[in-house]
């Protein structure tokens, strides 16, 4: 019994590794774009477009920004994301990191500045999966703790879809996007 577990728990950590072997670091230079939508409160639940970026300055720091409009009856708003962070590779596979942004949400309604702070995990399952987690704390009006989680499939090296959930407080967000990386 013993024997075969053992087996077992070889054979598995082995096909984890020829996996995570044949994948390649995460993408830190890419442009994005695509679908983006809000499930509000109170029935506000506008949708738009987002286009966002990422670019590798060296081996470990980043600068990161974000475009987003969206709009609902006679309601429309924009939000922009501006900012940078440190990236640490885990492993060959997997790149941990934590950012700083200044945010920037401007409505018919309400205009607003303020800041947020992110650290999070991304990984390449496989050379085309690739799988991303974040926490966050962002701080707009007043503060609200954000947990964000996506999946991209790469089609070739350069071009990838995905898509991330992420919740909030008041508003959860839903992106869909294609992605280039270069």
């Amino acid at each position: 019994m013993k024997a075969s577990s053992i087996i077992a728990i070889t054979a598995l950590s082995a096909s984890m590794f020829s996996l995570s072997a044949a994948a390649d670091t995460p993408d830190w230079r890419y442009a994005e774009g695509g679908y983006l939508s809000y499930d509000g409160d109170g029935g506000f639940d506008p949708d738009g477009l987002q286009v966002n970026g990422k670019y590798l300055l060296d081996p470990n720091f980043y600068v990161n920004g974000e475009f987003g409009w969206a709009e609902t009856g006679n309601i429309d708003f924009t939000t922009v994301t501006l900012g940078g962070g440190y990236r640490l590779a885990l492993n060959s596979t997997t790149d941990a990191y934590v950012g700083a942004n200044f945010e920037r949400i401007d409505a018919d309604f309400y205009d607003d500045n303020g800041y947020s702070l992110n650290a999070g995990v991304r990984s390449m399952l496989t050379p085309e999966l690739e799988v991303n987690g974040e926490l966050g704390y962002l701080d707009l009006d007043d503060g609200d703790i954000t947990l964000k989680a996506g999946a991209y499939y790469y089609f070739n090296p350069q071009f990838a879809v995905g898509a991330n959930y992420e919740f909030m407080d008041d508003a959860d967000v839903f992106q869909l996007s294609a992605r280039y990386a270069f």
